[in-house]
């Protein structure tokens, strides 16, 4: 067995530590991995404080209010305060856990907000690696080391969250449109079709608009059109460009194009835009 962890305070506790008097605090964090022998542990009256314990390979065995349940890779299970525990692993599963024990005033509300239960919400490596981050901070101590650990904590929730929805709903959270929305961000000044955005996802441009109208709510073209008059309000405020330079600038040879498309999502046209912004920031 492989064993690695950080501890907040040097002393270790099997029952754990309930503070109310914080909104959250890290008791410890780890990870195990098994080869060579099997283990067994059992808490029938369980720990004061919570605990999450995340699968990230093999086969992990838990006892729950109905007995033992085999949970695979990708699994998560919650312990809360008081709550009998268990847990087996078996060598030959090769199993590779991440645990962190917790606690808190703000504890509830914030496993409620972001609907941390067991249950499975698939694989994630960036989980694993904020595991590992929390890990090392408890090891070192470094300064401000608990309030760095209560930040991770808060992204560790964030992640779990979306680790689950990304497993429930792969369509919602589609990798290549994601790579699409963070290049358009970039290179919105370039010359882009629907074809063009579905050769760059490597999918069909009919697919490419049903996804990402899940993962956005709009099409690619209008949310290519949001990104790009954004871009011009900025420069309408603060420079002095021509109308036809802003437009070529945010990717529009055609001014009187542009000088619609504006309007159509802003409610008024470019240079009617301009004249507000300069009387109202003259007048603050």
């Amino acid at each position: 067995m492989i064993d690695n962890a950080g501890y907040l305070y040097p002393e270790k506790r099997d029952k754990g530590r309930e503070d109310l008097n914080v909104p959250i605090a890290i008791n410890c964090c780890g990870s195990k991995r098994f080869f060579t022998r099997d283990y067994l542990r059992r808490r029938p009256d369980g720990r004061l404080d919570y605990q999450l314990l995340y699968v990230y390979r093999g086969t992990g065995h838990y006892l729950f209010s109905d007995g033992w349940k085999p949970m695979e890779a990708g699994s998560l299970i919650l312990y809360r305060p008081g709550e009998p525990q268990g847990y087996c692993y078996y060598a030959e599963e090769t199993p590779e856990i991440y645990w962190i024990h917790f606690t808190g005033s703000e504890i509830p509300a914030q496993l409620e907000h972001f609907h941390i239960h067991t249950g499975m919400i698939g694989k994630s490596p960036e989980l694993r690696n904020l595991f590992d981050e929390i890990i090392s901070e408890l090891q070192l101590k470094n300064l401000h080391f608990s309030e760095f650990i209560n930040s991770d904590f808060k992204r560790l929730l964030i992640l779990i969250s979306r680790t689950r929805d990304h497993y429930l709903c792969p369509s919602h959270n589609n990798s290549s449109v994601n790579r699409l929305i963070l290049h358009l961000n970039r290179t919105y000044m370039e010359p882009w079709t629907i074809r063009s955005m579905a050769d760059f996802c490597h999918i069909s441009p009919d697919y490419l608009a049903h996804l990402f109208k899940d993962n956005t709510n709009v099409s690619p073209i209008r949310y290519l059109n949001q990104l790009r008059v954004e871009k011009a309000e900025e420069l309408l405020a603060v420079t002095d460009l021509q109308i036809q330079e802003i437009a070529t600038l945010v990717g529009y040879p055609d001014s009187l194009y542009f000088s619609r498309t504006f309007k159509k999502l802003i409610g008024q046209a470019p240079l009617v835009y301009r004249k507000e912004h300069r009387e109202h920031d003259s007048f603050s």
